[in-house]
């Protein structure tokens, strides 16, 4: 153990002369520079290790600045020595220069890596920070010890005991003080360019200082003993360490260019991060309400953890009604409140679109599949009753009901087959609003939304095809005279044969084709009284077709209307018009003019089913009517139901009242013929006088030629 230290410490043992050097003012002011440089780098790119959330790009540059601080105690090293005159040749062995690094690089790594911020407010603890400095030291001093061991000369080099322990205390002294100092000043990198800087500039500044004070201190300890040549001088024959260490310089430069370039990529990524983050908001949020979108909806249900829900679909019932009345500033008002009550229940919720709601509500995890539904199906009510709370609406209340779609689903199935199970119940539920509102996906629903989308495709290709036909039933007055007919719109269906009217004509109204067969019609119409109009038989008939109320509502009706009967050529008084009372629940001040303009052409104009709908009498005052009509409901039960024959009984005295003419349609005995008749009924329609044939079976009947 004494051989030991007697060959690293001057115990006054060595029989060489001692050789005296001295600094280089100049080299040692740049040494110093250079570790001020690659201290402030190695934090720099700290700072770019932090900013990252990403393992592997933190601790990428994690070892980039350990790399740039280990390789900047050695740069300053070999500078120092090139700063370091003595009269002696001096070589470095290659493989410990290039081991010297290593402690230098480790102790960085450790060093910085704890000051790494887990979350943006990290502070590492006092303890940490303090061997963390510790251990910094350690390094440096391990790098100039074993870079001096790597030197090579004639002569023996030993360390004054005292020095040597004092330049240990430097470097673990001046290590902690940097740690610390970095540790407190870290929180000002977040303020403003100046609090950066000198919150990297003053820790770089310890540290370069203890790189500097430790190698500066250890060689004052360093005693070296040799013989001096004759021409002695400073001389380093092993280029390679100084081009090794210069370049350590230009890539600490390298590393803040890098750093510079590595912050403008990552703010542009962050920039393209956080703009696709907003256009998937806007794309998957509900602007108005703030709630989840359809498109999010959709991928929430694709995410959903396995288990079972129930996907429910709100719709809010006559909304359209309050945004004619009030102005869609109130409707939007409304749909805010729904989207506000929506979110306090805590459930994935969504707005589709409209006035439609969705939302997504996780089934009991009950093994009796029938309990597990009637909890949810309680909750589902306990929601609806929330929605069907009074909202206040500017200066009003308002009440309104929800419909309500339900179907239970198991995650993992396709999310567009989901929502059109809950839609599907949505429809029929509105359809039954007379009962709870409520309706639960059944299988049936599928089935009858598959057979209605079939019989639409069927409708199509129906008119293109010539299957629909126009069938009359005559009307006669009280005596049997035959005084016109109705219009019936009938479909011969290739395969399925007759199809009823009140099958397809609501899905024409639906689907929009109820205008174009609603043009043909008239047409057919038109044709029919042009043919009659060549017969005395028939000349004095009127044709009486129904118009629904969307195709009365078209803009272009009445224009089209009065080119077709001029094109036609026929007399516009023999042509009746019959409209449903629901038509006058639109735009009545619009109805009215149209309806007076075609007055005025000379069409007549029926209220058909009068009695079944929304009846008001102040339009019967207000519209250019001619005809009631009264409903077959009324008249088939007439006769074995007293109120029935006092509805029937008004609806004469009514018409009679108002100077109307009254026409009864469904009648099939003659008893019921006779209390008509007794009753002053205008015109009598049923099975008991004609059923309903072509127009060519009608006019054969007739004899008309």
């Amino acid at each position: 153990m004494t051989q030991y230290w007697h060959q690293f410490f001057d115990l006054g043992q060595s029989v060489l002369p001692l050789i005296a050097g001295e600094h280089h003012l100049g080299l040692v002011v740049l040494s110093f520079a250079i570790a001020l440089l690659g201290a402030y780098t190695s934090l720099l790119t700290l700072v770019r290790a932090n900013s990252y959330r990403n393992p592997l790009y933190r601790h990428g540059w994690l070892l980039v600045s350990a790399v740039i601080a280990g390789l900047t105690v050695w740069s300053m090293h070999f500078i120092g020595m090139l700063a370091f005159k003595i009269p002696l040749a001096i070589e470095h062995q290659l493989g410990l220069t290039i081991i010297s690094v290593v402690p230098a690089v480790l102790a960085n790594w450790y060093a910085l890596g704890t000051q790494l911020k887990l979350t943006p407010q990290y502070v590492p603890s006092l303890s940490k920070s303090l061997f963390a400095g510790a251990v910094l030291g350690v390094g440096i001093g391990g790098m100039h010890y074993i870079g001096m061991a790597a030197m090579q000369f004639n002569g023996v080099l030993l360390y004054h005991v005292g020095w040597f322990l004092t330049s240990i205390v430097v470097a673990l002294t001046l290590g902690v003080i940097a740690m610390l100092t970095y540790r407190n000043l870290a929180r000002y990198e977040q303020r403003s360019s100046i609090d950066r800087f000198a919150s990297r500039l003053l820790p770089a500044t310890v540290i370069a200082v203890a790189i500097s004070g430790m190698h500066y201190t250890a060689m004052t300890a360093a005693r070296f003993y040799g013989i001096v040549e004759a021409h002695g001088s400073h001389v380093h024959s092993n280029w390679l360490a100084y081009v090794i260490g210069f370049a350590a310089v230009i890539a600490a430069v390298v590393a803040v260019v890098g750093t510079k370039v590595d912050k403008r990529l990552y703010l542009q990524t962050k920039s393209q991060r956080e703009a696709k983050q907003i256009i998937h908001h806007l794309a998957t949020q509900d602007a108005l309400t703030g709630l989840a979108n359809r498109q999010q909806l959709l991928e929430h249900l694709e995410q959903l953890p396995v288990q079972f829900y129930a996907l429910v679909v709100f719709d809010l019932d006559k909304f359209k009604a309050l945004n004619n009345t009030y102005g869609a500033s109130y409707g939007d008002m409304l749909l805010r409140q729904v989207g506000e009550r929506l979110n306090k229940l805590n459930l994935f919720c969504a707005r589709t679109g409209g006035n439609e709601f969705v939302l997504v509500l996780p089934c009991p995890h009950e093994q009796n599949v029938s309990l597990s539904q009637n909890t949810t199906l309680a909750r589902i009510k306990e929601i609806q009753a929330q929605l069907e709370a009074p909202y206040q609406l500017g200066h009003f209340t308002h009440l309104c009901t929800v419909s309500i779609g339900i179907t239970r689903f198991q995650a993992g199935g396709e999310p567009d087959v989901i929502l059109g199970e809950a839609s599907l119940a949505l429809a029929q539920a509105k359809l039954n609003h007379h009962h709870s509102g409520i309706e639960i996906f059944r299988s049936e629903l599928a089935e009858q939304a598959a057979k209605r989308i079939a019989l639409e495709s069927d409708l199509r290709h129906a008119m293109n095809q010539q299957q629909l036909q126009l069938f009359l039933q005559g009307q006669v007055d009280p005596q049997g005279k035959l005084v016109g007919a109705e219009g019936l719109l009938r479909w011969q269906h290739p395969q399925r044969g007759f199809i009823s009217p009140a099958e397809f004509i609501p899905l024409a109204e639906d689907t929009g084709l109820i205008i174009p067969i609603g043009r043909w019609v008239i047409e057919q119409a038109c044709a029919i009284l042009k043919q009659w109009q060549l017969s005395s038989n028939t000349e004095t008939l009127t044709l009486a077709i129904n118009v629904s109320g969307r195709q009365f509502q078209q803009p272009d009706f009445v224009d089209n209307l009065s080119r077709q009967i001029k094109q036609a050529g026929i007399n516009p008084q023999r042509l009746k018009l019959e409209v449903t009372e629901s038509l006058m629940l639109h735009d009545v001040e619009l109805v009215a003019e149209k309806m007076k303009a075609l007055t005025k052409l000379g069409v007549h104009f029926a209220i058909d089913d009068f009695g079944t709908g929304y009846s008001s009498l102040s339009y019967l005052a207000e519209l250019p009517f001619e005809t009631l009509k009264i409903d077959i409901s009324f008249v088939r039960d007439m006769l074995t139901q007293p109120s029935m024959a006092s509805i029937v009984k008004a609806i004469v005295q009514l018409a009679e009242s108002l100077n109307l003419t009254t026409v009864a349609e469904g009648v099939e005995t003659p008893e019921q013929a006779a209390y008509l008749k007794q009753l002053g009924c205008h015109a009598l329609q049923g099975y008991l006088f004609s059923r309903p044939a072509p127009s060519a079976a009608f006019d054969e009947a007739l004899h008309i030629h």
